[in-house]
């Protein structure tokens, strides 16, 4: 048995961060991309995620949604009722995502889905700009984080 991750959401959103993950991380195995484009629905979608796990049938998945409460995040909610090893999560970011690639292999599906969504919270950050003002251009601003 192996953890997988689908990775799915709105329009390319998929394709999309599938290669950002390929640029920063290069190619994986046991990483799905389902796209939600305009010529799907709810149906056609849930029938792209049960062909997935189809594929995965002795594995368990960690579905990553753009957007929570969001088509793709139902249509995976729905899915993991029907199987006990589907978790779903929402809202990560590419970063956090990278993470779950490198420790999927290493907790449980479950475990895995709180890493992801503990990992999303801790490298979001906001930028805060500290810039002294004073007549003299031969001081640098103080920029601090």
């Amino acid at each position: 048995m192996e953890n997988i991750l689908v990775i799915t959401g709105h329009g390319r959103y998929a394709t999309m961060v599938r290669g950002s993950i390929e640029f920063l991380a290069g190619g994986n195995e046991g990483i799905e991309y389902i796209d939600f484009t305009e010529d799907d629905n709810d149906v056609t979608l849930k029938e792209k995620m049960k062909k997935t796990m189809d594929r995965h049938k002795e594995d368990t998945a960690l579905f990553i949604c753009d957007i929570l409460g969001g088509t793709p995040f139902k249509c995976a909610a729905e899915l993991s009722i029907e199987n006990k090893n589907i978790e779903v999560i929402a809202g990560c970011n590419v970063g956090s995502i990278i993470e779950a690639i490198f420790q999927k292999d290493n907790m449980s599906i479950s475990e895995l889905a709180d890493f992801v969504v503990n990992s999303s919270k801790n490298s979001t950050g906001r930028f805060i700009k500290n810039l002294t003002s004073n007549n003299s251009n031969d001081e640098e601003d103080t920029i601090g984080i």
